[in-house]
């Protein structure tokens, strides 16, 4: 045993030696990758004014046994080269959700969000994400330069959502009140309002004048700048002294009869209407309680080239250009159908019946030996013999009253037959009466235009357009 101690002491002085060369692991690398970043679905802001939010989740990835842990999450959201909003997030352990917000979210346009995470390490890992943000305006833009449309019914007020059984301007009104027709309202996309009433405008005795006339305009109501917000159903302008209409009419009652002047009046946005370039819209208020204000508004080109009149009398045919009839879901829509310029000539039997409007309310149409027939009248689609009732054999009436237009009797139409106020023939009864929307009529060169709008049951408008001969 004693020859075998010193061999004893040379293995573990061995050993020793090999163990403080060696920790065990020298033949293992060390591995510390980057963070990895998760991106979630952006959940707010992809409309303007939206406060922006998006989940981030980060995880320290491979360490091989707590080397690092997480420490900074970096962002910057950019829009054309330019810095829309950037920050920084403090990080710890292993794995963690972030949520980017931004308060308020952003403009409409292109954007692009660049994250990027780090460990204790200083290991980095980016990603990025492009989105876009949507406007809040509504489908239907006020933008731009209106004024009170000058046709009779204009301005109107009764005691129901309306009706203008109290009152209705006429046609010879709107030539005595031309100082006001000519004021105009200008909704700027910054979100200013503007009154410009030139020299003179319409006023009335509240206003400290003799009678109703035209007249310097009476502060405060005297035009400026003002502020605006609207959506697709209503429309409120801000600052004392801004109207639209009537300067006496608010959400109060009549300054006329005694409501005080507001700081803002809200309007709800009726029969919101796009016919080329011409935008119309009807704006009604409760002026208190039991009494409603309707006031149509007109902006872009009116009249269409020409100067709005106040007279359909006459005779009228289909214009002979393409969209002269059309159909869509929405008024003044042209997507489900719309007559092309093929049309005029495949349906001149069609373009050339006439239809006149006497002095006295007596209105006849007169289609020749033929005109377009469908299949609902017994054929295929073509020219052939008119057929009754629809063959203008019967006796009919008219009224007008600037806006819509009524005709009466069994058989009465304008352009197709078969569009009526309940729906489309065959489906529903020959009516006795039809009623159209007059959304345009004017008049230049002794040549008159009118675009007539129907609903034909619910959420199937047509439009025609007619020219006098």
């Amino acid at each position: 045993m004693k020859n075998n101690f010193p061999k004893i002491i040379a293995v573990l002085s061995l050993l020793a030696l090999t163990w403080a060369c060696d920790n065990g692991f020298s033949d293992v690398p060390v591995v510390d990758t980057p963070p990895k970043i998760t991106l979630g679905a952006i959940t707010g802001g992809l409309t303007e004014g939206e406060d922006f939010k998006i989940n981030v989740t980060l995880d320290d990835g491979v360490d091989n046994g707590a080397i690092s842990s997480l420490s900074t999450l970096d962002y910057v959201i950019t829009s054309g080269g330019a810095t829309a909003a950037s920050g920084t997030e403090a990080l710890t352990g292993d794995k963690q959700t972030v949520t980017i917000t931004v308060a308020g979210g952003f403009e409409p346009g292109d954007y692009n969000l660049d994250v990027t995470a780090k460990d204790s390490n200083g290991n980095a890992e980016s990603t990025n994400l492009s989105f876009t943000v949507a406007s809040a305006k509504p489908a239907f833009d006020i933008t731009g330069t209106w004024l009170v449309e000058p046709v009779a019914g204009s301005l109107a007020v009764g005691p129901g959502p309306g009706n203008g059984e109290w009152f209705s301007i006429s046609a010879s009104d709107v030539i005595t009140r031309a100082c006001f027709y000519d004021d105009t309202y200008t909704f700027g996309a910054d979100g200013s309002f503007v009154i410009d009433l030139g020299d003179a405008t319409w006023l009335e005795p509240w206003q400290g004048v003799d009678t109703d006339r035209c007249g310097t305009p009476v502060a405060p109501y005297n035009g400026g700048t003002y502020q605006y917000t609207y959506t697709s159903t209503s429309l409120t302008v801000i600052g004392e002294g801004a109207y639209l209409g009537l300067p006496k009419v608010n959400n109060a009652g009549e300054v006329s009869q005694g409501a005080s002047i507001p700081d803002q009046i809200t309007y709800s946005i009726i029969d919101p209407v796009v016919d080329g370039n011409t935008r119309r819209m009807t704006l009604r208020i409760e002026a208190g309680s039991g009494v409603w204000w309707d006031f149509k508004l007109i902006s872009g080109e009116i009249g269409s080239g020409g100067n709005e009149t106040t007279s359909i009398v006459g005779n009228w045919k289909m214009e002979p250009v393409a969209g002269a009839f059309s159909v869509g879901p929405t008024e003044g829509s042209t997507e489900w159908f719309s007559s092309s310029a093929d049309d005029v000539s495949a349906r001149a039997c069609f373009f050339d019946d006439v239809y006149t409007f006497a002095e006295d309310g007596a209105y006849s149409y007169n289609m020749g030996d033929q005109t377009w027939l469908e299949e609902w009248q017994g054929g295929s689609p073509s020219c052939g013999t008119p057929v009754a009732p629809f063959d203008g054999s019967g006796s009919y009436t008219y009224t007008f009253d600037g806006s819509s237009l009524t005709l009466s009797g069994v058989g009465a139409h304008i352009a197709l037959p078969k569009v009526g106020n309940a729906g489309e023939l065959p489906n529903v009864s020959v009516p006795e009466s039809i009623t159209y929307k007059v959304v345009s009529l004017t008049e230049q060169d002794d040549i008159k235009k009118m675009t007539l709008h129907i609903e034909a049951g619910t959420g199937v408008w047509w439009t025609f357009k007619l020219i006098s001969e």
